[in-house]
């Protein structure tokens, strides 16, 4: 369509009317053309009213606008899910259909419809799982792939990236099927980092099309082992008590039996117990215990299972395993206290750090009137040592006082803390174990209505520790900085005074006070070890910032007392933060050699290998920490069992070797969880919801394609304007003919006289 006007010059048509009539005008002005014959005087005003003509055409400048109309072609993206969790039912009716083969034979019946869209837009269809992948079309048509296989699924990324590919062109929107769920660790852009591009770029419409069950739908029959220690620890013969929770939906008031199997190093099977557990109420967590003595130290995998119930979508997730560690030869200690104490709580948690050392503890209410029978707990808990603080003599009966001086003379390891019913003060004066400690008592302590006059039995705070030459258990530090180790320690906030040592075997001073007061004093009796501490407050090293000499301390005053300070004895270790690890998560493994006391090996050289699943072994790389340990990671993919093997040497000698273990869920992210994540899928599109963006159920998809194609193409006109002399060809046009008809009128006139 064309449409023609005028544009005259200045805007005005008064002001071309008036230079045309200025220009007539001179018709009547000039030379006479009485010379001339009447037909040479019409040529030459001929000529100059085809001047005038040009002039006004000029000035009149003619314009022709002519508008084409096109059809304008838009851009549909479809995508569809071909990740794995698709293989899951579909929750459609049908406990065959999975979800894949409903969203395949819907692609494939909606073909027609692709194609009667492909008349006016350009379709663009692609898989994705974590990544993008373009689907070959022609006419809307395209072979779907035959199963879905995709490891991870990613709703942020592939979208992402499809709409990115079309910046530019008009998109007149993107078609999204799948299950919903987001499975892939780390993606590159998140899904509302997606949604907003489409929005804010595009202003197009995002139609979500799910499939597979909601939560609620999908989880309303599955029994599920959802709680279980990664890691046990115990002595050899010792009772172990394994504990679980299991989540039980769908199957309320019906017994589910649970099974606890354990497996040696050599893949040896042996179940521990079978029980049944009920829940009373849907969802509910069910606790699951079982209790057994391992027999042979070792390293074992526990595996607490609960058998598959008929209807569960997905049975992954009915076990868990566990690692169990049985020590040969530990140590155990038995802590009596007369009431609860900062000590008592702050020894309790660094002895407990040690995992060749269990202490069970035991507060005898000061308050009794009778006194406490102990002898059968002394001999059913076989215990290594014995540490005593503000505990009343008279609390315990003589049976008990002899039978725990029996068991030291016999070769086990006594620690006396102090407290105000410590020593004397605790009547132990006239008592077996008072014949045991390395220390003499003031015939006046423990004596009533002393008032003021007790305070002369004791050391008025702060009391600094100062060790007395060198010994395993006051080493904090290597030789050279010992001291200067304990004089950093806070002091005590006060302590007994001793009256005196005992001369005898084994008797020695190790701690002192800046004025020469004995602290801490060693001794034997019979064939065991015992020891006098004179404060109760080393529970001001940890608050103060000193959690690791604390540690090391109280574990080396009990490997003393039981005869385990071996300086000689290294021990090569492994520690992993945990040991159950998701794919693609990164381990790090520290390890190093230390002595006996904890000291770091000095020049220790360590060669760690980390065994796969499958079997293969390759070395760690590790560096050295500021505290002189090991430390590494490693990157872990593939599911199932990894080992980790660590040895030391120092100057050509073998220190040890360790070994430690770990897994990886063989849980598929894809098929774990048989829920579908629609409301995903619905937060998704309401991001284009003002573009008309929405959540499309499968049943309504074919009314959305025809929805999509019955909108009428939509055109784009395009205007072309043309205005005389706007172009070159046009303006010298003009000028030629301008000056063609001037050079003719003035070659006549010459010609004939006139000029």
């Amino acid at each position: 369509m064309s449409s023609f006007s005028t544009e005259p010059v200045f805007d005005s048509y008064l002001a071309v009317a008036l230079i045309t009539l200025g220009l007539s005008s001179l018709l009547f002005f000039g030379p006479r053309f009485g010379r001339v014959t009447p037909v040479r005087r019409a040529l030459l005003i001929g000529l100059r009213i085809l001047v005038i003509l040009l002039v006004l055409l000029t000035l009149l400048q003619p314009t022709k606008i002519t508008t084409v109309k096109t059809k304008r072609t838009s851009v549909l993206l479809v995508l569809f899910d071909v990740s794995r969790s698709m293989q899951l039912p579909s929750g459609g009716g049908s406990s065959d259909a999975s979800r894949w083969q409903a969203q395949k034979a819907l692609l494939e019946k909606a073909q027609p419809k692709f194609a009667a869209l492909a008349v006016n837009h350009d379709l663009k269809f692609f898989a994705f799982d974590s990544r993008l992948q373009p689907i070959e079309q022609s006419g809307g048509k395209f072979k779907v792939p035959e199963k879905p296989e995709g490891m991870s699924s990613d709703y942020g990324t592939p979208l992402y990236d499809a709409v990115r590919g079309e910046q530019g062109r008009r998109l007149a929107g993107v078609i999204l099927l799948g299950d919903g769920r987001h499975t892939a660790y780390a993606p590159q852009v998140e899904v509302q980092e997606a949604g907003r591009k489409l929005r804010d770029d595009f202003a197009a419409p995002l139609y979500t099309v799910p499939f597979g069950p909601a939560a609620d739908a999908a989880s309303a029959r599955d029994v599920a082992v959802e709680r279980l220690d990664e890691q046990f620890t115990v002595f050899v013969k010792n009772e172990l008590l394994v504990k679980g929770l299991v989540r039980i939906r769908g199957y309320v008031k019906k017994d589910i039996p649970v099974e606890l199997e354990l497996v040696d190093s050599m893949g040896q099977k042996q179940p521990i117990g079978k029980k049944s557990i009920r829940a009373d109420e849907d969802g509910r967590q069910v606790e699951v215990a079982f209790t057994f003595t391992p027999q042979q130290p070792g390293h074992y995998r526990l595996y607490l299972k609960a058998e598959t119930q008929l209807g569960e979508l997905v049975a992954k997730n009915n076990e868990l395993s566990a690692y169990l560690t049985v020590l040969e030869g530990g140590l155990r200690v038995l802590y009596l206290d007369g009431e609860k104490w900062h000590e008592q709580r702050f020894l309790r948690a660094s002895l407990n750090a040690s995992p060749d050392i269990e202490l069970d503890d035991r507060i005898i209410d000061r308050r009794n009137r009778n006194a406490i029978d102990i002898t059968d707990d002394v001999r059913k808990g076989r215990y290594d040592a014995f540490i005593l603080r503000d505990l009343d003599a008279t609390l315990l009966t003589a049976e008990s006082l002899q039978l725990l001086a029996d068991q030291i003379a016999a070769g086990k390891g006594l620690l006396m803390l102090g407290g105000r019913k410590s020593f004397g003060f605790g009547h132990y004066q006239q008592t077996p174990l008072g014949a045991a400690l390395p220390i003499e008592f003031d015939e006046l302590e423990g004596v009533a209505n002393l008032g003021s006059g007790e305070d002369r039995f004791f050391l008025p705070g702060p009391v600094p520790l100062i060790p007395v030459g060198t010994h395993p258990l006051t080493r904090l530090a290597p030789d050279a900085d010992n001291a200067a180790a304990w004089k950093k320690l806070p002091p005590l906030k006060w302590a007994h005074d001793f009256k005196d040592v005992k001369e005898g075997p084994g008797v020695r001073i190790l701690l002192e006070s800046p004025k020469n007061d004995p602290l801490l004093v060693s001794g034997e009796f019979g064939s065991g070890r015992v020891l006098a501490f004179a404060g109760e407050s080393t529970y001001l090293w940890p608050m103060h910032g000193f959690e690791k000499e604390h540690k090391r301390f109280w574990r080396q005053v009990v490997l003393w007392l039981v005869k385990r300070d071996d300086l000689n004895k290294d021990d090569v270790w492994i520690k992993l933060d945990q040991r159950r690890f998701n794919p693609g998560s990164r381990v790090i493994i520290t390890t190093g050699a230390r002595t006996s006391t904890g000291d770091v090996v000095s020049g220790a050289t360590l060669e760690t290998t980390i065994e796969l699943p499958s079997k293969k072994k390759q070395p760690l790389r590790l560096t050295r920490d500021k505290d002189g340990n090991f430390t590494g990671s490693v990157e872990v993919t593939e599911p199932g069992d990894y080992n980790v093997e660590t040895a030391a040497t120092a100057a050509g000698k073998p220190l040890g070797k360790a070994r430690a273990e770990f897994m990886v869920f063989d849980r598929d992210v894809e098929l774990s969880n048989p829920a579908a994540d629609p409301d995903q899928l619905a937060s998704l599109a309401a991001w284009t919801k003002q573009d008309g963006g929405k959540l499309v159920q499968p049943e309504q998809f074919a009314a959305l394609l025809d929805e999509l194609a019955a909108k009428p193409p939509e055109y784009e006109e395009r205007q072309t304007k043309w205005k005389l002399g706007s172009t070159p060809a046009d303006a010298w046009t003009l000028f030629l003919l301008l000056t063609g008809l001037l050079t003719v009128e003035w070659f006549f006139r010459k010609k004939w006289g006139l000029v």
